[in-house]
């Protein structure tokens, strides 16, 4: 596992997937900075707190920039070894096809944590530059270390929710399917944000467990249900993973 690990990271290191990864980490706290910009320009008694960074930047990557971004992440570490014919190279080696797959699954998630506190840097920075400029209430570290933890967490929810993508990813063995379905997700996320079914559509669930937007919390679906649909969908992409993986043969 070790050294599949290994592996995968010096591939990544030679790809420019980790740059065109690490630009989409930065797309959502820039876009909240100049919105904020913005309307502080057009509407010049508006007064922000530094929480509204740190929300607006969650709520925005997780409903719109994360499922695309990390799509192609995911199509990125399981369609490679299809796209490049890598794959009869590395399986000539005494590796278990199980392992193989599970050392993709955690790679995904480092990088999606990697990801995640780059967001957070990010915004934070951007945060102190706008509270410089133009003033903000609320500052402080404390703030910016509660979000750190609440964004690591939504990167976490993220992670599981990107397993589906990867089975994508692994069936159709190209990027196509993936992307197609995060836009899809993306769609569905607008369009369930403001009803009741937020609560229990697995991709939009999250939002209740990492942002601090009384209205997000309320909900009539007890909190059992709405991890649950996170966890059947997660459980359901990860198993379909590793099982139709193990049962194809590689030609």
């Amino acid at each position: 596992m070790v050294n599949l690990l290994y592996c995968e990271f010096l591939k990544l290191k030679r790809s420019k997937m980790f740059l065109i990864s690490f630009l989409g980490a930065l797309v959502t706290p820039l876009l909240m900075f100049v919105n904020h910009v913005g309307t502080h320009f057009r509407r010049p008694g508006v007064v922000f707190n530094m929480a509204s960074f740190y929300d607006d930047t969650l709520l925005f990557t997780m409903l719109l920039i994360g499922p695309i971004v990390y799509a192609v992440v995911v199509a990125y570490l399981f369609s490679r070894e299809y796209t490049e014919n890598t794959l009869k190279t590395i399986l000539t080696v005494p590796v278990k096809k199980q392992t193989f797959i599970i050392s993709k699954f955690v790679m995904l998630f480092v990088w999606i944590l990697f990801l995640s506190l780059i967001s957070w840097m990010s915004i934070s920075i951007l945060a102190v530059l706008f509270h410089t400029m133009f003033g903000l209430t609320e500052v402080g570290i404390g703030i910016a270390f509660n979000y750190l933890g609440r964004i690591m967490i939504g990167g976490s929810f993220m992670f599981f929710l990107m397993t589906p993508f990867a089975f994508l990813a692994i069936w159709s063995k190209n990027f196509v399917v993936p992307l197609i379905s995060s836009a899809v997700v993306m769609t569905l996320n607008m369009l369930l944000m403001n009803t009741s079914f937020n609560a229990i559509y697995p991709w939009t669930a999250p939002m209740h467990f990492v942002l601090s937007n009384e209205l997000l919390e309320q909900s009539s679906y007890p909190y059992p249900i709405m991890i649950g649909s996170i966890a059947l969908i997660s459980v359901l992409g990860f198993v379909l993973s590793i099982a139709y993986f193990q049962r194809e043969d590689v030609s």
